[in-house]
């Protein structure tokens, strides 16, 4: 069985990118949603269902990911953590979810139904702001992933993947990571990825257990994005 992985770090730093903002809409004073405890594995929704609305996470872990033409194949697009909105973007284009979303662990996530958004998007420019931000920052993620899996090494993506979610993830908190989903995220097999974190682990950049990736020399990792 694949152990969850917990990735802390003992230092604090500033990344080189910006990650995706947590805009704080459980208090705005017209939201209107509906609260939804969710167990483990349980799916928002499915890659084609009707986009009638987005999730902003409350507590927990969401991932989202798409799967191969076979149905065989997964790869993991996103985590999304507390303060993050699921769905968004398909939601305010109209149509249909161009992913899976599943919960990680039990979490609770607020649904704001599509025609809310409508009408925030039409009546207030706060939200409007914030949405675009949202949107924009989560477009320029999705291109530097597919920069980073075209150019840069296995060392390379996985340096950018640890620090990534060491800057968003609460370092007391444990996340279900299996290390086929960390794989998938960064695009190499499972194999692939388990000889990468052996070397950092024995030139002493991270330690592993079977819980979690502490991080020990960023500059290390950093230095592999340069």
């Amino acid at each position: 069985m694949t152990s969850a992985v917990k990735i802390a770090t003992e230092t604090t730093r500033v990344l080189p990118r910006e990650i995706f903002p947590k805009e704080n809409l459980l208090h705005h004073h017209e939201l209107n949603f509906t609260r939804r405890k969710i167990s483990k594995n349980e799916i928002l929704f499915s890659q084609g269902d009707q986009a009638n609305g987005f999730y902003i996470v409350e507590t927990g872990s969401i991932r989202s990911y798409r799967t191969s033409g076979s149905g065989e194949k997964q790869h993991t697009f996103r985590i999304y953590h507390p303060g993050n909105w699921v769905g968004i973007r398909d939601a305010a284009i109209g149509g249909n979810y161009l992913h899976h979303a599943v919960a990680l662990v039990e979490s609770t996530v607020l649904f704001v139904e599509e025609e809310e958004l409508r009408r925030l998007l039409n009546s207030d420019s706060e939200f409007q702001n914030s949405v675009f931000r949202y949107v924009t920052i989560e477009a320029v993620e999705s291109e530097n992933k597919i920069y980073s899996l075209g150019t840069r090494q296995v060392h390379a993506k996985l340096s950018e993947f640890l620090l990534q979610l060491s800057e968003s993830q609460d370092s007391e908190e444990d996340l279900p990571f299996t290390r086929e989903i960390m794989a998938s995220m960064i695009g190499v097999t499972t194999e692939t990825l388990v000889r990468a974190l052996a070397d950092f682990k024995s030139r002493g950049w991270v330690e592993i257990d079977k819980r979690k990736i502490v991080i020990k020399n960023e500059e290390a990792l950093l230095r592999l994005l340069d």
